[in-house]
């Protein structure tokens, strides 16, 4: 049983490489199953619609109704049964695993979310979304707000790819797909080879 899971998350992860999804990856928490899930149920992150109609769409909003005009009592709900449900599984997981395991900066907003009484998977749900059909539309990986200020020196930015380099390595050697995931013809293969040349630093494979 568990070849047969060893093979079937390597095969997930060949799939996953070949499409911009592979970028999801670089987000410390989220795995191969976790960033395939997502993707495969976003689709092409370029055809997709607004990120609200995305984020309904996904289950992961409450309704929200309000009585007695603009000044009325604002009654939230809970979020509506009519959703893509798969959607909604691995993006509240997602969510889970990056309060518990991911970058430094989104956890503590899951945790600042869940000290103000709010619903923190599902809020950090929707702000992995939107980071989400940015990391795929944008072909990049992900990059601390630290790192995306434009004064940052180049050498800075350079050091946290080559600190955050060993984590996205060992996802990717861990299911045997290391050869495809950084061919030079796949999105993170030539994401690899445009980091090295431009920042004129070696990230080993």
């Amino acid at each position: 049983m568990q070849e047969s899971i060893q093979q079937l998350e390597k095969e997930i992860a060949e799939i996953l490489a070949q499409t911009q999804g592979a970028f999801l990856t670089s987000v410390r928490g989220i795995g191969i199953v976790l960033a395939a899930g997502v993707s495969a149920e976003i689709g092409d992150p370029n055809k997709q619609k607004a990120i609200n109609n995305l984020i309904s769409y996904s289950g992961i909003i409450p309704k929200v109704k309000q009585t007695g005009g603009p000044q009325g009592k604002i009654q939230i709900k809970k979020v509506g049964k009519r959703c893509n449900r798969i959607l909604k599984d691995y993006v509240v997981q997602s969510a889970s695993h990056i309060g518990k395991h991911g970058p430094d900066e989104l956890m503590s907003d899951h945790k600042r979310r869940d000290a103000q009484g709010q619903h923190a998977d599902f809020g950090m749900a929707r702000r992995y979304l939107r980071m989400a059909l940015c990391l795929m539309r944008s072909h990049q990986t992900y990059l601390p707000k630290k790192y995306r200020n434009g004064k940052i020196k180049m050498e800075e930015r350079a050091g946290y790819y080559l600190m955050a380099w060993p984590k996205l390595h060992e996802k990717w050697q861990r299911v045997s797909a290391l050869d495809i995931a950084f061919d030079k013809h796949m999105p993170l293969g030539q994401w690899r080879n445009m980091i090295q040349e431009f920042y004129e630093i070696e990230l080993k494979l």
